[in-house]
């Protein structure tokens, strides 16, 4: 055995003496076990709850989540299934019958399954016949069993691996040779203890985890990558080695991070990214002053000190004159057991693990939905929302009561940091009083509402309701003379009393303002007088009410026709709705539409109103809109829910396409393939569309849609020469060819990654059609969200051909997403619906270069154009000035170290109509979600849009080829909820979303070029009658290969989880 590997688990191969066999399960075993594990035909909830084909497989069941409330869950379907592992479950029903009858039970089956290796037998009789002094040291037997089988080298051996090293390099990767390296992987580190050729995988390498003894398997790709993050983590060590012997000898030279500053450190929180321990997460954290770190820490220029608000580790550490003591967190049994609520740590300063802490404010509600994206387990999460309560409250009181001494870049602050050998931020970050941190918070945030306390995110709420910050002040002041003394002492009139502030004081402690809410909630009823239901009170808040009231008394003409005006909406509405069941589907679906759009026109004139009056004194402008806004938008509802419509309305999803997009044929090899379009209606069917009465399926887009797109809005997106030349250039395609270069321009260059066919140009317009439909039927209320499947994409089409210097379109011709936010807003006597605000969010991989430009050129109060993106200046360069050249010689989906299409344009924002976030080499869950909740969500609702379009791209999906996300299927359907959600508290839920990139699509068709025995056939996607008997899919083999791995999860489930979230979010109250 290596010496490396010998070192880890040589002391954990205990010697096993002779054993007896264990007794194979009789029928009634079986199916006492099956009915335990929830396995089985009846239990089948999906593939992966069934028994595995491979011994191992079977034995690892021992950790499958079952449900323990399954009576209730059967026979009440709308209670939540509560899981627990199968050997928990096991344990806990140990008291009962004394043993572990299930463990037992599964030990049998898998001892006597084909192809169990000898030694893994041994080792399983042994941990159920081994003395036990009770069943808590049984079950840890059984569980240290199962850990020995993974690595115990006999049994690798007998299972088909090599654990002995090689002399010299097996292959191109070295083979068994690279037994005993160390390398990381997951950031921690491990030991490669065998080698097997596997023939599904290739070469294959398990590997282990020295910290907690678990074992992987790693690719070719993987096991070079672990390898190198190996050699790079022994080189930072050697330079932070040499910086610290230059600096222990006297050096002058600090560390390139000795100047590092986070901004906001002036009040002490900040986001970290501790050790060992963070999966990638950035926690809330305080940065110790250098006077608290002072009694135990020599200090460096390299570390800071930092309390974690949370408990995320078996092992705390401290510390202390170069030693490290550590204290074990008893029954902790992985880094996210909660155990003690504060850690300390050190942490090595850089912007990869210290940014900005990004909160004022926050909702509970906002926070649970970016959780959902940090893949955390659900457990973790009053924690993390317990470690925001406590940052916020430490940053607010820093902000209001502690001076700051020095201000980041102050040179006083960097020599204060040289006198006491310590960093910078630690000088800078505020010194917190001792009253303070000696606070009992554990006690205050047990006893806060937990997450499941909290009105569900989901539910229709135009209220926001930011968390109530923990005032630390007046806690302090309430355990400090006279308050310390109690209300009793108080009411007996002592002679302490209370200044106007501390009584101004108490009452916002006792009695915190309310929200506005409308002035009755109450639900309607056949017995209500209808004069009540159509009452302003309904609609309009106490707020607004009073001010109607006050400006009509004090003769204000302008607020006074404010209120009439929302009162002859609500009287039209109302003789609507005695009316509407009378007309036909037709004039139904037109007075529909015409009374709901002079809602929102209502809404927008209402707005010009209260910004040119004179309000009351008292009465803030931008409240008053907010709440005019909110009075609108209830009115609408109440106009969606009452002037009902058979087949359409409130509580519809919709799945706009046609199948005329498919005349797009791009080249043979490209990304953009016309497969995309059938995977995408398949992925919209499989959440429902088509089947699901609620979920209609729309296939054929109107002439009438055409021409409105052709005549009307095209042109007011795209300059007209633009749309001349590409209309000519494709007009001039012959039938018969494919993958012609589209928006070359007249050197030919910039065409290479756009190309198409003669039906290009009529697969675009249907495209804009479909997107102007979609608005259509959301603003007009006959369905609340709307999904386009359609192509080629279009957010890299700007005004004129390769828009914001960008080398190429992008696959793209016209832009739909820009197209559907000109048509909501271009005014009805245009041809438009003359909507306010629109709200573009763009979840692409890439940067909508062509979005910004045909909508945000220069700053347009009409338009919010959002992107998160794969991107960033350290990544793209930053851009010189008067610099009028292209931003880089690349294409679409290519990342290399000259940057990320289509370049620098998405690495700032130029106004306030455009928030970009730039996201890295890679889109990760984490960085999404601290992206939405943190600067979207704020964004979105101050800016306040009529509708939300979704420029929906899923290329940052962790299988797609162009390799530039981390996300999964269940990620976009996250990011599709916090859309809507965003939609109902802004615009009633009206939101629609076109297609965009997104390639990991597997092959649809066999190759044609290659000879494969009946018994290899090529695995291909079925995508059944989706998939046109003319469609051909050619797909070169190398790109067939990237896209293996997408029959496990790919574009099509990526869509289906989106629509799936749509029809989630598709009822309003």
């Amino acid at each position: 055995m290596e010496p490396a590997i010998a070192q880890i688990i040589q002391h954990k191969l205990e010697e096993i003496v002779d054993v007896v066999p264990l007794k194979p399960l009789t029928l009634r075993d079986l199916a006492e076990l099956e009915n335990s594990l929830q396995i089985g035909d009846k239990y089948d909830y999906s593939p992966d709850d069934g028994w595995k084909k491979d011994w191992s497989g079977n034995l690892q069941l021992f950790e499958k989540d079952v449900v323990v409330n399954r009576g209730y869950v059967t026979s009440q379907p709308n209670i939540k299934p509560i899981k627990i592992p199968f050997y928990e479950l096991v344990a806990k029903c140990s008291a009962e019958n004394n043993c572990l009858r299930g463990l037992e039970l599964l030990f049998s089956y898998v001892y006597h399954m084909k192809g169990t290796p000898m030694q893994a037998q041994r080792i399983l009789a042994y941990a159920v016949e081994k003395p036990a002094n009770s069943l808590e040291h049984r079950l840890e037997f059984i569980i240290d069993a199962i850990r020995r089988i993974t690595y115990d080298p006999v049994v690798l051996q007998q299972d088909g691996w090599i654990t002995k090293k090689a002399e010299s390099p097996e292959g191109s990767m070295g083979g068994s040779s690279l037994i005993g390296k160390r390398i990381i992987w997951q950031k921690y580190e491990a030991v490669i203890i065998a080698f097997t050729l596997d023939e599904t995988w290739g070469s294959l390498w398990k590997a282990i985890w020295v910290e907690d003894l678990e074992t992987f398997d790693l690719e070719a790709d993987e096991v070079q990558d672990a390898l190198a993050k190996w050699e790079k983590r022994q080189a930072r060590v050697h330079k932070k080695k040499t910086a610290s012997a230059n600096i222990a000898a006297g050096g002058t030279r600090h560390a390139a991070t000795a100047r590092f500053v986070v901004e906001g450190i002036e009040h002490g929180i900040v986001l970290a990214l501790p050790p060992k321990v963070s999966r990638g997460v950035m926690w809330p954290a305080r940065v110790m002053h250098v006077a608290e770190t002072s009694g135990f820490y020599s200090g460096s220029v390299s570390d800071a000190f930092f309390s974690c608000f949370r408990s995320v580790r078996i092992m705390l550490t401290i510390i202390s004159n170069n030693m490290e003591q550590f204290l074990e967190t008893e029954g902790a049994r992985d880094p996210y057991s909660l155990g003690p609520m504060f850690e300390w740590e050190t942490i090595e300063v850089s912007e990869n693990t210290l940014k900005k802490y990004p909160f004022d404010s926050f909702s509970v509600e906002d926070l649970m939905l970016g959780f959902k994206f940090l893949g955390l387990p659900k457990a973790v999460l009053s924690r993390y929302l317990d470690s925001h309560r406590l940052a916020l409250a430490l940053k607010t009181y820093a902000r209001k009561y502690i001076p700051t001494n020095y201000l980041p870049g102050d040179d006083d602050a960097f020599a204060s940091a040289s006198l006491t050998e310590s960093h910078v931020l630690s000088v800078l970050t505020p010194m917190f009083p001792q009253e303070v941190l000696d606070l009992p918070f554990d006690f205050i945030l047990r006893n806060l509402p937990r997450p499941n306390e909290h009105a569900s995110a989901l539910l229709d709420n135009d209220e926001t309701k930011s968390e109530t910050v923990i005032d630390i002040k007046s806690i302090i002041d309430s355990m400090t003379p006279p308050s310390c003394y109690g209300r009793k002492q108080l009411a007996q009139g002592t002679d302490i009393a209370l200044s106007p502030e501390n009584n101004q004081r108490k009452m916002l402690i006792l009695s915190p303002s309310p929200n506005f809410t409308p002035m009755s909630t109450r639900r309607e009823a056949e017995n209500v007088d209808d004069d009540v239901i159509w009452s302003l009170h309904n609609f309009a808040s106490e707020l607004l009410v009073n001010l109607f009231e006050t400006s009509h008394a004090a003769g204000n003409l302008h607020i006074s026709y404010l209120a009439q005006l929302l009162s002859t909406l609500i009287l039209q509405l109302r003789g609507l709705s005695d009316e509407f069941t009378g007309f036909d589907i037709k004039k139904q679906k037109n007075e529909l539409k015409r009374i709901l759009c002079q809602c929102l026109l209502v809404k927008g004139c209402g707005e010009d109103f209260i910004a040119s009056s004179t309000l009351p004194s008292g009465y803030s402008a931008a409240t008053v809109a907010v709440e005019w806004r909110k009075a609108c938008e209830r009115v609408y509802k109440r106009a969606v829910s009452k002037l009902h419509i058979d087949g359409g309305g409130n509580g519809y999803t919709t799945v706009v396409t046609d199948s005329r997009c498919n005349s797009h044929i791009t080249a043979d090899g490209a990304f953009e393939r016309p497969v995309r379009l059938p995977a995408a209606i398949k992925g919209a069917k499989l959440a429902g569309a088509g089947t699901d009465p609620n979920v209609l399926l729309i296939n054929t887009v109107e002439d009438v849609y055409m021409e409105l797109a052709e005549d009307n809005v095209i042109p007011r997106a795209h300059q007209r020469s633009y749309i001349k030349r590409l209309k000519s250039k494709i007009s001039s395609i012959s039938p018969d060819d494919t993958g012609v270069p589209l928006t070359d321009d007249s050197e030919g260059e910039g065409g290479d990654d756009t190309k198409g066919s003669r039906g290009s140009y009529t697969a675009a317009v249907v495209g804009i059609a479909a997107t102007v439909k979609a608005v259509d039927m959301v603003v007009g209320g006959q369905c609340v969200n709307v999904f386009c499947a359609i192509r080629p994409p279009g957010h890299h089409a700007g005004r004129e051909l390769r828009p914001m210097k960008a080398v190429s379109n992008g696959f793209c011709i016209f832009n739909a997403a820009a197209c559907a936010a000109i048509y909501a807003t271009t005014p009805l006597s245009l041809g438009g619906l003359g909507l306010r605000r629109v709200c573009v969010i763009d979840f692409d991989v890439h940067h909508g270069n062509g979005t910004q430009d045909i909508l945000c050129n220069t700053h347009d109060p009409r338009f919010l154009y959002v992107s998160m993106h794969a991107g960033g200046a350290h990544i793209n360069g930053f851009e010189e000035e008067d610099s009028d050249g292209e931003s880089f010689r690349l294409k679409p989906g290519s990342k290399t170290t000259e940057g990320i299409f289509p370049g620098r344009c998405g690495d700032s924002s130029p106004h306030d109509g455009v928030l970009n976030i730039p996201l890295g080499n890679k889109v990760t869950p984490t960085d999404l979600g601290t992206a939405l909740v943190s600067k979207v969500l704020p964004k979105v609702e101050n800016f306040s849009p009529d509708l939300i379009i979704l420029s929906a791209g899923f290329d940052a999906h962790k299988n797609d080829p162009l390799g530039m996300g981390g996300l999964s299927a269940e990620d976009f359907g996250h990011v599709t909820e916090v859309a809507c959600q965003l939609a109902f508290k802004t615009c009633s839920g009206r939101i629609i979303s076109v297609l965009e990139g997104g390639y990991g699509v597997p092959c649809c068709r066999p190759r044609t070029d290659l000879f494969l025995p009946k018994d290899e056939a090529e695995k291909l996607l079925d995508l059944g009658e989706d998939l046109p008997d003319t469609m051909g899919d050619p797909v070169p083999g190398l790109l067939r290969q990237r896209l293996e791995k997408c029959h496990a999860e790919g574009f099509l489930e990526c869509v289906k989880e989106h629509v799936k979230s749509f029809v989630k979010f598709n009822k309003r109250s």
